[in-house]
């Protein structure tokens, strides 16, 4: 079973005569076979209380310090591999119990309310996704189950690839694509100019390139349904904001609708000496100065309408600790880090609301002003 590192994970035992026992954790990313070369980065000990035989270890914490999820547009698997050896002495010094054990740790946690179970091979909880029209969207799998994803289109099937659990610490999350590149990447990929106008604008708003409306993920548990919502959006600019869910995988939700953005500044000031030296001054030079100006942007977005399936996928949101806005430019996508600034939230429904609709505020995780020494 894999481990989720944002929730307490416990390696330990109960054993009769047990004194006190040692556990030696070793962490890596790469291959699964590299446990033998690997020292290990922590070697804890423990006692027994009283005439208590358990001897139980917290380690998600200690893990976690060697994984740091980064997202620069490319889509890779990201976790390390956890081996750990513990061994149970009696008061005599003598081995009383010892285990070894590999497992894979992803960037995940688990709600309150659940038990920790094996990782499903759809890594995001929502069974219902809105994309934008014309455009690449990626769903992450977790390949050691084996799932077969295929995506269809009118009831007809346009794409099929089987996943099959390899040694890799990157190859455990897979991330596979509606279809290849937009239009737009198509274009510029090949050498060519792409030649905006009102008139393409019609016609791909009419005729969309490389649509699925369902994709079913198929393994040893059986088959699960993903709906796909395709969106146009002609009179706002969507963004696309990249996260790491709950189960510590890369997910995408777009704002389809409006987006405003907000600049606060902060400075410090003094009055500046202009006198000359013959009781003149210069009328042009400024009095009040101000130094150490700092400047720090936010943007507010709207999710347009979506279904009562997106309450879970902002809460997501809401938790994350890292967070991406991808800005579409001329000939590039630009991903930039941003922190959400929402705070709270109410979850809406169709039966309360009649339609759910979010707008959270994200600050941009930068300062205006480049700083970075």
């Amino acid at each position: 079973m894999a481990i989720n590192l944002r929730s307490p994970y416990h390696i330990g035992t109960i054993q009769p005569n047990a004194a006190y026992g040692t556990l030696d954790i070793s962490i890596w990313e790469g291959n699964y076979q590299a446990s033998g070369t690997i020292t290990a980065q922590y070697n804890l000990r423990k006692k027994v209380i009283g005439t208590n035989n358990e001897i139980f270890f917290e380690i998600s914490e200690l893990i976690r310090d060697y994984i740091d999820i980064t997202f620069d547009g490319d889509y890779t698997g990201q976790a390390v591999w956890v081996k750990t050896v513990q061994t149970v002495f009696d008061a005599s010094n003598n081995i009383i119990f010892d285990s070894s054990f590999i497992q894979i740790a992803f960037d995940g946690y688990w709600y309150f309310e659940e038990q920790q179970t094996a990782i499903p091979s759809i890594l995001i909880s929502n069974r219902e996704i809105f994309v934008l029209d014309d455009t690449p969207f990626t769903i992450p799998i977790y390949s050691d189950n084996n799932p077969t994803v295929v995506f269809y289109k009118d009831g007809a099937a346009v794409s099929t690839e089987t996943f099959t659990s390899i040694n890799e610490s990157s190859g455990q999350i897979r991330y596979v694509s509606s279809f290849g590149d937009s239009y737009q990447e198509r274009v510029l990929n090949d050498g060519g100019t792409l030649e905006d106008s009102s008139c393409l604008q019609s016609f791909f708003n009419k005729y969309s390139v490389g649509g699925v409306d369902k994709i079913t993920v198929t393994d040893g548990n059986g088959t699960e349904t993903i709906k796909v919502n395709t969106i146009q959006e002609c009179k706002y600019d969507p963004k696309k904001i990249t996260f790491v869910n709950k189960l510590g995988a890369l997910q995408d939700m777009y704002f389809f609708k409006k987006s405003v953005e907000k600049m606060t500044v902060k400075k410090e000031s003094y009055k500046a000496n202009i006198i000359s030296s013959f009781g003149t001054y210069d009328k042009s030079n400024h009095v009040n100065r101000d130094f150490n100006i700092v400047s720090s942007e936010s943007i507010s977005l709207s999710s347009g309408f979506v279904s009562e399936e997106y309450n879970e996928v902002f809460k997501q949101l809401m938790l994350s600790e890292k967070v991406w806005i991808t800005n579409v430019l001329d000939t590039v996508e630009q991903v930039l880090p941003i922190n959400v600034k929402t705070s709270n939230i109410t979850y809406k429904t169709s039966l309360n609301d009649k339609l759910v609709e979010y707008t959270i505020e994200f600050d941009k995780s930068y300062d205006v002003i480049n700083n970075i020494r």
